[in-house]
């Protein structure tokens, strides 16, 4: 195994519990425990930050639980954090190409340019791209 590219939708996991948090979890052991990196992007830091907030503001988590959350997510030693910048031209085309979002397309656009494994949990944006992008992979396939 090698290092391996998640996106916001997986990272998430490792924090709210969602459908697929145990196999999230069992892919950020499983990467760990070989010595590897997770790679993402610097957006899905702030993307999972606010799906840290939303979770107190629906009123599903009080405010100390999100700020320990928000902690658990910046002292992740593991993670290789990417800019997105570098990406935005290829994200447009592949937004454009794909109709996906720009926040979508920066994952795909990363994904082919590190050439690594990379991991989704966004089913609607791999059945998009998975025949152009065969690294991508679900993460209920991991």
């Amino acid at each position: 195994m090698s290092d391996v590219l998640v996106d916001s939708s997986v990272v998430a996991k490792w924090f709210l519990p969602e459908t697929d948090t145990p196999k999230a979890e069992q892919l950020l052991i499983d990467v760990t425990l070989k010595g590897n990196r997770l790679v993402v992007l610097d957006l899905a830091l702030v993307e999972v930050a606010n799906a840290i907030w939303k979770q107190h503001h629906r009123g599903l988590a009080s405010a100390a639980d999100s700020r320990q959350q928000l902690q658990k997510l910046e002292s992740l030693t593991n993670l290789y954090v990417e800019p997105a910048q570098r990406l935005l031209q290829p994200a447009l085309e592949i937004g454009l190409k794909y109709d996906r979002a720009i926040y979508d397309a920066l994952f795909v656009a990363l994904a082919d340019d590190l050439k690594i494994s990379s991991v989704t949990a966004d089913e609607p944006l791999h059945n998009a791209v998975k025949l152009d992008f065969p690294n991508i992979i679900l993460l209920r396939d991991w």
